[in-house]
């Protein structure tokens, strides 16, 4: 394996993590769409497919990358602030990084059931339909709003997308956990907390609605000890090598995705969603531990992209609907315009919400909740001088 030493470690190198979030938010958004037009809303349309979309039809990748890239970027950023007794004030901030946004677009979500329900017409069994035709209650809502919905159901209400993000915050909350285990046994601690939680319910001992979060929990565990290797290596890959090696990695998932290749009956990694965690391992890997010249502009792009690919993911399928509602009402019948223009739409008007989402929800959450944790230090600041003060009026 062809590798460069550097003199120096540098922490902050990150941002091409950033861009593959982005690339992650863009396989979702091209499952969907695929999911979307693939079937015959009137008799004279003509089901859409393509050879070049479906090679990218890797949103249950996509997902797993970002529960990969949570785990890398949590511990790269955090790992040093939990291990001194600030789980606190970590839950807090990642609480309003993830909470407002998406109780935000739930209201908009709620409100479009609406509109589709109005132009859309009889319910026919597609898969646009579940998320914006079911019936739910206040229990359900509430359920949602307190990320529990995984395991109280009903599951792919609103938005079908939802489902990853109270695992995700899950997630977070044993992150403290991992940084424990690292502390005492190394990266096996990771390793035995993800296959404890995979075997919970394949012995029994933990049901719930959706087992995701026992599923996938591999892929977290696993982006956290890839963060820890990178905060102790200096190595870093050839780039050429890691481009071959991605492009490989790239045709690979595909190919299990469409069911072109047989996956070998290993132990645990026998199932196409642990393969999908494998790959999206090392491809984090890879892309973590090599440095990228590209060109600026590309590069502010890219960034950008990644930097609202939480919103992106929160608002494409709404925009996926609106697709299908001008699909039906424009009794627009060509697979190809039905295909490449929803796709297109979705991406633009996806684009749009969620920049407005990042500048008008997303930053002035995440700085309340940094506002929230700093007056929680100055309180305790204050405390322990009052302290000390009593003491030492004590010992005199």
């Amino acid at each position: 394996m062809t590798v460069e030493k550097e003199n120096t470690i540098s922490f902050t190198y990150i941002d091409q993590l950033t861009w593959l979030r982005g690339i992650a938010a863009l396989f979702v958004i091209v499952s969907h769409t695929l999911r979307a037009t693939e079937v015959k809303y009137d008799q004279l349309d003509k089901a859409s497919s393509s050879s070049i979309l479906s090679f990218f039809d890797l949103g249950n990748f996509g997902v797993v990358l970002f529960f990969a890239l949570s785990g890398c970027t949590l511990f790269i950023s955090n790992s040093d602030k939990v291990a001194y007794n600030q789980v606190v004030t970590f839950y807090i901030k990642r609480f309003f990084r993830i909470w407002p946004a998406f109780v935000v677009s739930l209201l908009f979500y709620m409100l479009f059931r609406l509109v589709f329900a109005h132009f859309y017409g009889n319910s026919q069994g597609f898969w646009v339909e579940k998320q914006f035709l079911s019936s739910y209650s206040i229990s359900d809502v509430l359920s949602y709003i307190s990320l529990i919905s995984n395991f109280t159901g009903p599951d792919e209400l609103f938005n079908n997308a939802f489902w990853s993000l109270p695992v995700e915050f899950q997630y977070y909350l044993i992150f403290p956990l991992i940084i424990l285990s690292l502390k005492y046994v190394g990266v096996i601690g990771p390793v035995v907390i993800g296959l404890l939680i995979y075997l919970l319910p394949k012995l029994g001992l933990f049901e719930s609605n959706d087992n995701s979060l026992f599923m996938l929990a591999f892929s977290f565990c696993g982006g956290v000890i890839i963060g820890y290797l990178y905060k102790r290596s200096s190595f870093r890959f050839n780039l050429k090598l890691s481009m071959a090696l991605l492009v490989g990695l790239l045709i690979i998932v595909s190919a299990i995705t469409n069911s072109y290749i047989r996956l070998p009956d290993f132990p645990i990694i026998s199932t196409k969603s642990n393969w999908k965690i494998l790959i999206a391992l090392l491809t984090i890997y890879i892309v973590l531990f090599t440095r990228f010249n590209i060109n600026k502009k590309l590069e502010v792009i890219l960034k950008h992209y990644g930097t609202i690919s939480y919103s992106n993911y929160l608002y494409h399928n709404l925009f996926i609907g609106i697709a299908v509602l001008l699909i039906i009402n424009l009794e627009i019948y060509d697979s190809n315009l039905r295909l490449f223009g929803t796709l297109l739409f979705t991406l633009v008007a996806s684009q749009i919400a969620a920049t407005l989402s990042y500048k008008y929800v997303e930053v002035p959450s995440i700085a309340l909740g940094r506002a929230i944790v700093g007056s929680k230090k100055n309180n305790d600041s204050k405390t322990v001088v009052v302290s000390e003060q009593k003491l030492q009026q004590e010992n005199t």
